[in-house]
């Protein structure tokens, strides 16, 4: 995914807000000692440091941020990285060439008059075009999970629920996954709160794999499965992470699109409202 310049600037100075094309009714303990990856970023190739892209947005180098490589990329710098690859999260950065920077300067005056706005515009477009609204009431649903457990709605009365629909392939989806033990289930632990993650569009295996995965770094909650998206396609057509906040009487009172730290603060905040 491409991300553009306003959101590069939002990365540098707190967090990318990422968007891609895309535990349990019982709470896991959570090991405390989580092993989170680190952001590996690849600039023309080379690895380089966070603040050497800090030098790069100063200087408004970078044309786009890639949030992940391809398998084919991945392969190609494989034998540089080794195992790093597979442990860590990968950014690809695109700088801008001299002529395009050149360029770019003659158009920065016209551009940066709408820059702040236009973000802002993206941005409610995104959320707008979620199905459920802020104050509809969930339709009965029943879900399955990795392990063939059966979770109806009916089970979540008088439950607040974060439903969240993610995938194993989305790089920020997991990268939520490795902040949200710590931000929003250890402090909502024996209180009525559920956490409901849905994979989406993926066969049990893939999503088998990826929870061992995760369980191996201390990552441990269920999750459940809608391999067709029938059961996301109620929600949204498109754009994941997607977070929904349900309260205790079913009724959606808080939907989140992406991932960065500010969005998932909000979450725990306003689940602490309702379960307290």
């Amino acid at each position: 995914m491409i991300l553009n310049n306003y959101i590069v600037q939002k990365y540098i100075s707190v967090s990318v807000l990422f968007l891609c094309f895309a535990s349990s009714f019982n709470a896991y303990a959570q090991d405390k000692k989580e092993v989170k990856p680190k952001m590996i970023f690849i600039v023309n190739g080379q690895e380089v440091t966070e603040e050497y892209l800090t030098v790069l947005q100063k200087e408004n180098k970078i044309k786009a941020m890639h949030n992940g490589v391809s398998k084919k990329e991945k392969k190609a710098i494989a034998k540089r990285f080794k195992e790093r690859l597979d442990n860590n999260f990968v950014m690809k950065i695109e700088v801008f060439s001299d002529e395009e920077m050149l360029a770019n300067k003659k158009k920065q005056p016209t551009k940066s008059k709408s820059k702040s706005k236009e973000a802002k515009v993206v941005n409610k477009e995104a959320v707008a075009v979620s199905k459920i609204k802020v104050g509809d009431t969930i339709t009965a649903f029943t879900l399955e999970d990795i392990n063939g457990n059966v979770l109806k709605s009916t089970d979540l009365k008088g439950k607040v629920v974060l439903l969240n629909f993610w995938a194993t392939w989305c790089v920020p989806c997991l990268r939520e996954f490795y902040e949200i033990p710590e931000v929003v289930l250890e402090p909502n632990t024996d209180k009525n709160f559920v956490f409901v993650p849905v994979s989406v569009g993926e066969k049990r295996s893939t999503v088998l794999k990826k929870m061992d995965e995760l369980r191996g770094r201390g990552i441990d909650f269920n999750v459940y499965l809608d391999p067709k998206n029938e059961f996301y396609s109620g929600y949204k057509k498109q754009g994941i992470p997607l977070n929904y906040i349900i309260d205790k009487n079913g009724v959606v009172v808080y939907i989140s699109m992406g991932y960065n730290e500010k969005n998932l603060n909000k979450l725990a905040a306003r689940i602490k409202q309702l379960v307290d």
